[in-house]
Formats: C-alpha cells, structure tokens, sequence
C-alpha cells in the first residue's frame, strides 16, 4: 500500500510539472528594463498574430508603452502605441496576415521624464509561410 501511494505521487508530482512549464516553454522572454513575453517562438502559417503581453514594476512611472516588431536587418515593420498613465499590464497582438516569413524581434519601450526604459526579446521570434 505504502508502495502505492508513493508511486501515484511521484507520478503526480512529475505530471504536474511537465504541465506547469509546457506553455512558459513556448511562450519567448525578454531582457531588460521592461518585462514582457509573446505567445510562442515560432508562428506557422496556420498562426493570426503575434500576442505580446508584458508588466511594468510598481516602481515606473510611465504614460504607456510602445511595441515595435522589427525584422532581423533592424526595419521596423509594425508599432503599437498603449496609451494610459501609469499602466501596469499590457497586451498587444500584431496579425500575421501581411507580415513575410522570417525572423523578428519585438521591442518595448516606455518615456518618463528624461528616462527611457526598454525591453526585448531575448532571441529572435520566426514567422513561418
């Protein structure tokens, strides 16, 4: 019985964990001042847009933020303004329809006083066609 009940939760510890990292495994982090994530690092041809959604600290103050996706040779190809004042959260899809097949960098960026924080992308998202 001991026997049992240990196996049931080994099988249910290393279950849970599988699933609680499967979609943080798709999904492409960023580095810098301003945290943010897209919905996954690889946009087939079947995908409809990029989802790019992203926190900023308690401690910045901001007016919103801007997202740019820009192709790998640094032309920006779409911007997204969120405006507010002193936005915690935000969430931005960029459609995939017109966008070429490649690779892509997503950017985010927010203006307060003199300072500028910026965050990106970690690595290169693909878009697929």
């Amino acid at each position: 019985m001991k026997k049992i009940v240990m196996t049931l939760f080994t099988v249910a510890l290393l279950t849970s964990g599988i699933f609680s990292n499967s979609s943080e495994a798709l999904a492409m982090t960023s580095k810098g001042a301003i945290k943010f994530q897209t919905d996954a690092n690889t946009y087939s041809k079947h995908a409809t847009s990029i989802v790019v959604t992203g926190t900023m600290s308690n401690h910045e103050l901001n007016w919103g933020v801007t997202v740019f996706l820009e192709n790998k040779k640094g032309k920006l190809v779409k911007v997204i303004d969120v405006n507010g004042h002193n936005i915690r959260s935000f969430k931005v899809s960029f459609l995939t329809k017109n966008i070429p097949a490649g690779k892509y960098d997503v950017q985010v960026a927010s203006t307060w006083g003199t300072r500028t924080y910026i965050g990106e992308l970690k690595h290169y998202i693909t878009v697929q066609h």
